[in-house]
């Protein structure tokens, strides 16, 4: 999944270039001159893409961009043009665009003690999380299935957590729909999502319910009871106890 996520943020970052050049094509020549150094950043930024060995975390930040390209050469501008500077502004914008941690606490608490920014980054995740899963399933819906892609595409973006209480949230807030299936209205009301119930944002995923149940179930088996089963496989086998020879009877 790494090398996928990788070769993923490459391709956007490719077609990120590609229009950064035709939207240059159209302009005269003396307007071409003024971003001469940004397009040939942007090249070498792609140059150095290829040779950067990242994280998988740092990873899946650059691709919660909507412009990571843009984002990298922000943070590039003003360095040498040398390949460790490359790479430092990779890691840089990818520090930009980390997940932050999710905030169990209520906009008044946050106040109170100080943590409005971790608060609003929270809500801010949460609300690109709602947005990513309306993309996925939009670009892999041909109309009577959802294609293979569907789960690996937020979840290379976001936390299980995070999908989990946002999927939740939806169907709590849509219990009453009958194209949610039972099982999946159950498994909904065992999630805790009181730490965004009554919050200001809204996350209820917008795609068609029926869709978006399949969604939910997909998610379902091939995360949460994949992971769980993994889990357990990675429990260690309690040794039973030998019993000794030099026991009295």
């Amino acid at each position: 999944m790494e090398q996928e996520n990788l070769n993923k943020l490459r391709q956007i970052m490719r077609a990120e270039q590609e229009a950064y050049r035709a939207w240059l094509a159209e302009m005269p020549p003396e307007e071409i001159l003024k971003h001469t150094w940004e397009y040939t950043a942007r090249e070498d930024i792609l140059m150095a893409l290829d040779s950067w060995d990242p994280l998988e975390e740092q990873v899946a930040a650059l691709l919660r961009s909507s412009s990571p390209l843009a984002e990298v050469v922000k943070e590039y501008r003003g360095q040498d043009v040398e390949n460790e500077g490359l790479i430092d502004a990779l890691e840089e914008a990818a520090k930009l665009n980390k997940e932050p941690p999710i905030y169990r606490q209520s906009a008044q608490y946050a106040v109170e003690h100080g943590e409005c920014d971790a608060y609003s980054a929270s809500c801010k995740a949460y609300v690109n999380c709602k947005r990513s899963i309306e993309t996925a399933i939009n670009n892999n819906y041909d109309g009577y299935h959802l294609g293979k892609q569907c789960i690996s595409d937020v979840m290379r973006l976001y936390s299980q957590e995070r999908v989990t209480d946002v999927l939740a949230y939806t169907v709590r807030h849509k219990e009453r729909d009958g194209r949610f299936s039972r099982d999946n209205k159950a498994w909904a009301n065992s999630i805790d999502t009181s730490h965004i119930e009554k919050e200001p944002y809204h996350l209820v995923v917008n795609s068609h319910p029926g869709v978006l149940d399949g969604f939910i179930s997909k998610f379902r088996r091939e995360v949460l009871e994949r992971g769980s089963a993994e889990k357990s496989a990675e429990k260690p086998q309690r040794k039973p106890k030998e019993r000794s020879d030099d026991l009295e009877l």
